[in-house]
């Protein structure tokens, strides 16, 4: 009589767990060479690396207020470090130039934006507005604030512009400003958002919750957070926000919402009678990653074709960027991950003949 044939179930069971370890092993290792090569006394400190993003965030929260309207806005006569760099905002909500550097005079621009149009790890007199007013001699209001998107810059105009009077904007953004359009909350921080509606849109979310965003305190975050390995390949890969876990979404098409909300901002400027222009940026991200920064170019140009197709001046300043060289060394144009002086001077050397 024939024996039965062995089970293969054990053999099979002991190479999944031999596979298993051996990734365990290979990503505990590539875990200590990478803190190893970033600094040694990571080897024997494990924190919490999304916790260390907040609390870095909550450092600069006090040049930060609440805002019922558009979430946050800078703090008037606030001063401090952005990003290491001195920054200094004036009385009047906006970012100071050098001191000692004579005020443009003549018609007022009003330079509206995010982060790189506020000047993040750039010193005062170093940010795109400081530029513009140099080049132009003309003064130039800094009224950027870090994280906003595009529907944060439409309501600030629409809130200064009546009462600043000023007889240009010009409107900088990125990629990123679309997507945010499409957030409820970013950043631990709620903010307003529009919804389509029919042709028009809708504004949603005001007054503005003040009510806590729970996402980085999930279990798996909690867990999870203390690998730097993780924390290092997500920064790189530009998820900040599925690996902090702080941000709401709002379903709605922000491609959609940003193109109608160009509609918003050239029926501002027609019912005050003054000029616009609306600019592009690159990111860092479109240089360190070609494929899906053409992607990304082509979501910038399309809205650039909405503020057009309403009336308003443009400026897409991907391909004088690209033939300064900024795609064969993208360093020397950005420090940590926005415009630095270099990249600073540059854009207001181009917005500057076209205003």
């Amino acid at each position: 009589m024939d024996e039965p044939a062995p089970s293969r179930r054990p053999s099979l069971r002991s190479g999944l767990v031999l596979a298993v370890l051996t990734v365990v092993i290979c990503l505990l290792g590539a875990e200590m060479a990478l803190r190893l090569r970033t600094s040694a006394s990571l080897l024997w400190h494990y924190p919490n690396f999304i916790q260390l993003d907040l609390r870095s965030d909550e450092s600069e929260r006090p040049q930060l207020r609440y805002d019922h309207e558009l979430g946050w806005d800078l703090q008037p006569g606030a001063s401090g470090l952005l990003a290491g760099k001195p920054i200094s905002i004036s009385a009047e909500g906006m970012r100071n130039h050098a001191s000692g550097v004579n005020a443009g005079s003549g018609p007022t621009i009003l330079a509206l934006g995010d982060s790189y149009t506020e000047g993040y790890a750039v010193a005062d007199d170093e940010t795109w507005p400081a530029h513009l007013e140099r080049h132009t001699g003309r003064r130039v209001l800094a009224g950027g604030v870090r994280d906003y998107g595009l529907d944060q810059m439409i309501l600030k105009a629409e809130r200064l512009v009546p009462t600043l009077k000023p007889a240009t904007v010009v409107l900088a953004f990125i990629a990123s400003d679309i997507d945010r359009t499409g957030r409820a909350a970013r950043n631990m921080r709620h903010k307003p958002y529009f919804v389509a509606a029919g042709d028009g849109l809708e504004l949603r979310n005001v007054p503005v919750p003040t009510t806590k965003v729970a996402g980085p305190d999930t279990l798996v975050r909690r867990v999870l957070g203390h690998s730097y390995l993780l924390h290092f390949t997500m920064g790189r890969l530009g998820a900040h926000e599925l690996w902090h876990g702080d941000t709401i979404h709002t379903g709605e098409d922000s491609d959609l919402i940003s193109c109608r909300l160009m509609v918003r901002l050239a029926a501002l400027v027609q019912r005050e009678s003054i000029q616009a222009l609306v600019v592009g940026f690159p990111r860092y991200e479109d240089w360190a990653w070609p494929e899906s920064g053409k992607t990304q170019h082509r979501r910038v140009a399309a809205i650039l074709d909405c503020a057009s197709r309403a009336g308003l001046k443009t400026l897409d300043t991907y391909e004088r960027f690209a033939k300064e060289g900024v795609a064969q060394d993208p360093e020397a144009f950005f420090v940590d991950w926005h415009f630095n002086d270099r990249s600073n001077a540059l854009s207001a050397r181009l917005i500057a003949p076209v205003l």
